[in-house]
């Protein structure tokens, strides 16, 4: 078993700036897919939805974030673990693997610990500033979801 705890927390502080903003844009996507698929009244439209999606897992899987002026690309081993957590998510949420979806609430939980809330508000910050893909208001959901594991 791996201690997500130490990965997370010996990255470097740049690393942990670029893991920051790629999890905020993660979370704030979910929201916003979560609230479209259940119908909720605040859900965005299906255009804004597909757009947040598009954006999203385009940067998940190219783990690259294209920005206005920049595009955020990630050290190799920085990169190999964010697709490992991937491969738990995809595993945890997206086929059911009981298991896996617990080991990736606990990665979940570490990385967001090692990030911490001052580096979750810059990201969106940064997020907000520097791409229209994702509305303001999502950002602050996904920072919202992510609180929770503050507590």
């Amino acid at each position: 078993m791996k201690d997500w705890n130490v990965l997370f927390n010996n990255l470097s502080d740049g690393e942990k700036d670029k893991v920051a903003i790629l999890r905020v844009m993660e979370c704030a996507n979910g929201v916003m897919q979560h609230a479209y698929r259940e119908g909720q009244i605040f859900a965005y439209s299906t255009y804004e939805t597909r757009r947040a999606m598009k954006f999203s897992m385009s940067c998940m899987k190219n783990m690259a974030i294209p920005l206005k002026e920049e595009i955020i690309t990630f050290e190799l081993s920085t990169e190999q673990l964010m697709r490992e957590v991937r491969e738990l998510y995809i595993s945890g949420f997206k086929n059911g693997n009981d298991e896996d979806f617990q080991e990736f609430m606990i990665v979940s939980g570490a990385c967001i610990r090692a990030l911490g809330k001052e580096r979750i508000v810059k990201a969106k910050d940064i997020l907000a500033q520097n791409t229209t893909d994702i509305p303001l208001q999502a950002l602050d959901w996904g920072v919202r979801y992510i609180n929770q594991f503050f507590q």
